[in-house]
């Protein structure tokens, strides 16, 4: 170091404050920190590369963080570079939860670069506010320096519009001087307004511009029964409620994801065009039956076992609709037989009002009822868990849930499968969540708090909502 032969050295860019704390640190081991101090103490340390000083500034100024000098913040850790592990994410946390509050702030607005607003908008942790907060933040942006105009037509791709409503479009977008400004705007608004007019193609229409902004999906259970009472209209407060852990979206394997939705009763088939908005026949089923589970794996459904004359099946059908007739022949007066029914190999078990998921290319089946008492009609739950592989076209027994059930619901969450709820082998109702781990064939208990009523015949998906939907639910509950 050249340093070491000269008899002064200039720090260059340090101050005495600074440097002193830092040098207390190096011999003491403690070093005190305050708002008007931590930038000295930061650059010393820097200079010096104390990274132990560094990381005590970086703590001590995000617990310090607030919406009057998060752009201080902001510039004084941009201006050192400061690159700790961990300092960034949590930064970034904080301005992703206050960002419609922050974007009302001049500072904020003056430091905040075009390439950081891009970001931030394509991040679906925004979900802590409506769409149009976060266009009219963008508008604040863009006002806040008119050199800035030149990146409307990039920014606003990065709004999803479909995820107004009609009203605030109307209103609030195509009332501001954007919208004469911008082609591409005028683009976006358009297809915003296809998409609220064309409302039974919704479900297919795979944009950016509508996908819900959500960090992870909700588990939600609609509907069901409490004990032989059916949940009635006010659902919101006594049946339907949602779990928060990091779940699967299966929608994509589910029929939301497919174009067409297929119901069985009694031999015939229909099904239904999203696009027509019409039910229409489609080849009859092979057996009358009712009680049976059906789920979308690989685009073709499968249908599992049901009640045939009183006793359960265990029969496995699956109906690829690339070999169905065209639309004048799938009229009821006129079927014709195009072989879309397949016979695959059996379950180990009869069983009916089972459940089914398809998870990482396979189908699991839980529970149900096994046995039907003619006389009486009652059922003996079923314990047994299954797996189809559709490669092989075999079924592996798995391990067997800790007790039997039917009527519950069945929902993907971080590698493993919750069931829910359900009429038990010993008549009771259940209110129990358990958890099932494909990877290691094992059931947990009481892993999940358990639900507000004990639910039997309930439904269960994974559905995306937006935080400050969340939030009203949560208030009005």
């Amino acid at each position: 170091m050249r340093e070491r032969d000269q008899d002064k050295i200039h720090l260059k860019g340090l101050t005495a404050t600074g440097f002193s704390h830092v040098l207390q640190f190096m011999y003491y081991g403690t070093i005190e920190l305050s708002m008007n101090t931590v930038h000295e103490i930061l650059q010393a340390a820097m200079y010096v590369q104390l990274i132990e000083v560094v990381k005590f500034c970086c703590s001590f100024l995000l617990a310090k963080i607030c919406l009057e000098n998060c752009a201080e913040i902001m510039r004084l850790l941009d201006d050192f570079g400061v690159n700790i592990e961990g300092v960034r994410e949590k930064l970034d946390s904080f301005l992703l939860e206050n960002f419609v509050p922050l974007m009302s702030r001049p500072d904020f607005l003056s430091y905040l670069s075009f390439e950081k607003l891009m970001s931030y908008l394509d991040n679906d942790h925004l979900s802590r506010f409506p769409e149009i907060e976060l266009y009219e933040a963008v508008q604040a942006w863009l006002r806040h320096d008119r050199r800035r105009w030149r990146h409307t037509d990039t920014i606003i791709q990065n709004i999803r519009f479909c995820l107004m409503t009609p009203s605030s479009v109307f209103e609030k977008v195509k009332t501001s001087e954007f919208y004469r400004y911008s082609r591409q705007l005028r683009h976006e608004v358009d297809q915003a307004m296809n998409y609220f007019h064309s409302v039974h193609q919704q479900p297919l229409m795979e944009m950016k511009s509508n996908k819900i902004r959500s960090a992870k999906p909700q588990t939600a259970v609609f509907r069901g029964m409490i004990g032989h009472s059916m949940v009635g209209k006010n659902w919101g407060q006594m049946a339907s409620f949602m779990l928060h852990p990091k779940c699967l979206d299966m929608t994509q394997d589910r029929t939301l994801g497919y174009e067409w939705q297929t119901c069985l009763f009694h031999g015939l088939s229909l099904l239904l065009e999203l696009l027509g908005d019409k039910w229409e026949f489609v080849d009859p089923y092979p057996v009358n039956k009712y009680g049976h589970e059906g789920t979308v794996l690989g685009k073709k459904l499968y249908i599992t076992g049901g009640i045939t004359s009183s006793s359960t099946s265990k029969q496995v059908c699956v109906f690829d609709p690339s070999k169905e007739g065209t639309v004048e022949q799938r009229t009821r007066r006129t079927q014709v037989v195009t072989n879309c029914w397949e016979n695959k190999c059996k379950m180990n078990y009869a069983r009916c009002f089972h459940k089914m998921i398809s998870y990482n290319g396979k189908l699991y089946v839980f529970g149900g009822v096994c046995v039907i008492l003619r006389a009486s009609f009652e059922s003996q739950g079923c314990p047994s868990t299954e797996v189809y592989d559709p490669d092989t076209d075999q079924w592996t027994i798995l391990a067997s849930m800790p007790i039997g059930r039917s009527g519950h619901g069945v929902a993907v969450l971080d590698k493993q499968i919750m069931v829910l709820g359900g009429l038990c082998y010993n008549g009771h109702y259940s209110d129990s969540i358990l958890t099932f781990d494909p990877e290691e064939n094992k059931w947990k208990e009481d892993e999940y708090p358990r639900m507000p009523c004990k639910l039997d015949g309930l439904q269960v998906c994974s559905l995306h909502f937006p935080e400050y939907v969340l939030e009203h639910v949560r208030r009005c509950s």
